[in-house]
């Protein structure tokens, strides 16, 4: 064999353990995230993939021992099933999310399927290298490369992939990586039996993964129906989120990363008690406002009724929902088109580190966050971000956050009121019924020197002195209970938010 030849080869399998390696890492990343979307706990599921994966690559390297013969064909057949396997597993789990059941064996069948086959190649790979050269640098190249590779799929995802092609097309675009590979393979190392039918299963796998790619509007429709009832005028991914709007009829419904936000059908119950309360129990002539989350406008267009507010200040994490919100037909209608209004000013940032560095007093500050379902959010209901917002209220001013339902998330709801009346020195908790969401609670703070005045020349649709006094009436099945604190270092708060909703759904 010619010199050239044989470096050639070399230096496609090199680049196949490079491959391997990004590839491994974008399978656990991707299928950890799926996870966390669509059962939340991040903490919990990506311990569980990365714990199965790892566990999964042991068995792998462990069964390589009784591969005996033709190690590079295996190693091929080994790369093209990986890229089938691990190509289709999240469009295979969304598509089945709805029986529940099954779910989670399936989820972790995966896990375990990518990586037996990733463990399976990085002992047949070293073995194969061989053949190159000295063991001791066939070692060095293959685990260097390895972990250069691990390195490159943890930055590639998050970054570029993720935010970009979606967890469906990334998925693909990785199993192609993989099933190319074996391809290259085959065309360029001369390995004993080579035959031209070697090529039929690789390039079958990449035909079915291109076939898959090219029809992604289709399947993300087909998928988008498995988990929304009605039709989806608008979806996208965001490098934080995924936004979906759908509509029935004059009914419009937000989703963020599957949680609903809001209904056209009564999200003024909803948008009328997180705000009133809190702006009409401040006695500020000239009301500065800071709205932290509620990135549809449509706490602001409930504020902006209010003539007295002079100044609102939206504080939102992602750009493309503030975007939409300004731009897109129907957020404008629903929003009145209020964050175009001149007394708006729009700021893209994280909540918690905006406030802690923010100099300017508020005379109302409210909070309109997703539920506290993971640890990331849960930072956002804690004593040390009450805390902040406690120092950026002016004299005489009020907080109000929504708190999730005091009837089917009880330990949340209280442990939320409870972390903010420590924070404050005392609280206000209410609630009201919304047919979308159920039960549905808020805290405000600190409990105000006056009722909440009327607002001449509004006509509220829920909102009045006597809904508010009702509101802060609690029946005995959605009364305290004792949990303890939400603090930045031991989040309980979404333990208790999950452990309630999973208790509810069943």
């Amino acid at each position: 064999m010619k010199r050239g030849l044989r470096v050639t080869e070399q230096r496609l399998l090199l680049f196949s353990v490079f491959i391997l390696s990004l590839c491994g890492i974008v399978y656990e990343l991707v299928l950890g995230s799926l996870a966390t979307y669509l059962l939340g706990n991040p903490v919990q599921q990506y311990s569980i993939t990365i714990g199965f994966f790892l566990f999964s690559m042991g068995v792998g390297s462990w069964l390589s021992r009784f591969i005996g013969k033709d190690l590079l064909r295996t190693f091929i057949y080994i790369e093209a099933t990986l890229g089938l396997v691990g190509g289709v597993s999240v469009t295979v789990l969304t598509l089945l999310f709805s029986f529940e059941s099954s779910y989670y064996l399936l989820h972790v069948f995966f896990i375990a399927a990518v990586g037996v086959l990733v463990g399976l190649e990085i002992p047949l790979i070293t073995r194969v290298m061989k053949n190159y050269g000295d063991l001791r640098e066939v070692l060095s190249s293959v685990f260097s490369l390895d972990y250069i590779g691990g390195l490159a799929g943890s930055l590639l995802f998050p970054l570029v992939l993720f935010p970009y092609a979606g967890r469906y097309l990334t998925s693909l675009a990785v199993g192609a990586m993989n099933v190319a590979i074996s391809i290259a393979l085959i065309a360029v190392v001369r390995y004993p039996g080579r035959r031209r039918i070697d090529y039929i299963y690789p390039v079958g796998a990449l035909l079915l993964i291109a076939a898959m790619a090219f029809s992604s509007n289709a399947m993300t429709g087909l998928m988008n129906k498995r988990l929304y009832f009605d039709d989806v005028v608008f979806t996208r991914r965001t490098a934080f989120q995924e936004i979906v709007l759908t509509r029935n009829g004059d009914d419009f419904r937000l989703y963020l990363d599957g949680s609903l936000q809001f209904s056209t059908f009564d999200e003024y119950r909803y948008h009328e008690m997180l705000v009133f309360p809190a702006l009409l129990s401040c006695a500020a002539r000239e009301k500065k406002v800071l709205v932290l989350g509620g990135g549809d406008g449509l706490a602001v267009r409930e504020i902006l009724k209010d003539r007295s507010v002079k100044q609102v200040t939206l504080v939102e994490l992602d750009p493309v929902m503030t975007g939409l919100a300004k731009e897109n037909s129907s957020f404008r209608r629903i929003n009145n088109g209020s964050l175009r209004d001149g007394r708006v000013s729009v700021v893209t940032g994280d909540a918690f580190a905006w406030i802690a560095r923010s100099p300017a007093k508020q005379d109302v500050i409210i909070a309109d966050f997703p539920d506290p379902h993971d640890e990331s959010i849960s930072k956002l209901y804690s004593a040390e971000f009450y805390a902040m917002v406690k120092k950026a209220l002016a004299p005489g001013g009020v907080f109000v956050t929504q708190a999730t339902s005091p009837l089917s998330a009880r330990e949340a709801f209280w442990c939320i009121e409870k972390t903010v009346g420590e924070a404050f020195g005392s609280s206000v908790p209410y609630h009201v019924y919304v047919p979308s969401f159920g039960d549905w609670g808020f805290v405000m703070a600190p409990a105000p020197s006056r009722g909440p005045a009327s607002l001449p020349g509004v006509r509220f649709r829920h909102f009045s002195a006597d809904t508010y006094a009702q509101a802060r009436h609690f029946p005995a099945d959605s009364v305290a209970a004792p949990p303890r604190l939400n603090t930045f270092n031991r989040p309980v708060l979404y333990t208790y938010y999950l452990k309630a909703w999973k208790y509810s759904d069943n």
